[in-house]
């Protein structure tokens, strides 16, 4: 533990340089062709970005994932990005339709999800500062829900759900990524989870393909995935280091810094109203996040 230890700081770098990536790549999904055809806008997001793992596996002199396997053996990792692809998919439709701090709702879930799943099935310790941090965080969360319940209140019943069952999905999806980034490694998981969030997105575009064909046909769409998937191909891949260096416990915890960054990118890209109670919230956050990486 004291090699994993020494690495937080590294962890937690990386984190915040994927949250950064993110956000930037998560201005994509408030874009006019997202709200004309989404599931267009999807695939061509998900064909670029499998295309520069490729690329660039090739060019760095990886055997290419899938090549040098059974697919039984490419099976879980191929299914789990299928499940992340439904993360996504979930995830960009909410960022279109809602406003951007209540996409971020789920995050209370992720949290917890990601921090049981780490300490329980991944076996990670957790030390008494991080388990305060955890706990803090969690309040400050149901504080924050509670206050916004209103605004929550008046979308429409499936868009409410949305939040939440994102929430699930990534603080589910993170911990199994660490799990099989043991067995496979940081490159090969990354570029076996992409597989699966191609083919998850590529169903999904196929079983609407008459109404959506013809958001193919604009360059702007294309121009502006291929900068999506770039930065989130980017920002995976930070996701996948701070998971490898620090751990599935302590990414849970890092990424809720994610709900300032991406609400004040939303706030400046597309003038959305900013509560400042966020961003007291996560001034004390990045104070606790201070101590963690001092203390660890």
């Amino acid at each position: 533990m004291e090699e994993i230890a020494g690495m937080v700081p590294y962890a937690a770098t990386a984190e915040l340089l994927s949250l950064l990536l993110f956000a930037r790549a998560n201005l994509a999904w408030r874009s006019a062709g997202m709200s004309r055809h989404p599931l267009a806008m999807l695939w061509i997001r998900a064909i670029v970005a499998l295309g520069l793992l490729l690329l660039a596996t090739v060019i760095m002199g990886y055997d290419l994932p899938g090549f040098q396997r059974s697919w039984l053996q490419l099976l879980p990792a191929v299914m789990l990005g299928m499940y992340g692809g439904l993360g996504l998919l979930l995830f960009a439709i909410s960022l279109n339709r809602l406003p951007a701090q209540l996409v971020f709702f789920g995050g209370s879930i992720h949290l917890v999800f990601g921090t049981a799943l780490g300490h329980l099935a991944l076996g990670e310790e957790i030390s008494p500062l991080a388990w305060g941090i955890i706990a803090l965080l969690f309040a400050c969360q149901m504080f924050i829900v509670w206050q916004d319940r209103k605004t929550w209140s008046s979308l429409k019943p499936w868009h409410r759900i949305f939040p939440f069952l994102v929430g699930l999905i990534w603080g589910t999806y993170y911990p199994l990524y660490g799990y099989l980034q043991r067995d496979y490694g940081v490159w090969d998981t990354l570029v076996l989870t992409e597989y699966g969030v191609f083919i998850m997105l590529s169903v999904a575009f196929l079983s609407q393909i008459r109404s959506q064909l013809i958001g193919l046909r604009s360059i702007e769409n294309v121009r502006l995935m291929s900068f999506q998937a770039l930065f989130s191909i980017l920002g995976q891949g930070f996701t996948a280091l701070c998971i490898s260096w620090g751990g599935v416990v302590l990414h849970s915890i890092l990424t809720n810094f994610s709900s300032l960054i991406n609400v004040t990118a939303f706030r400046y890209r597309f003038k959305e109203k900013f509560d400042f109670r966020y961003l007291y919230f996560f001034l004390v956050y990045g104070l606790l996040m201070g101590l963690l990486t001092l203390f660890s």
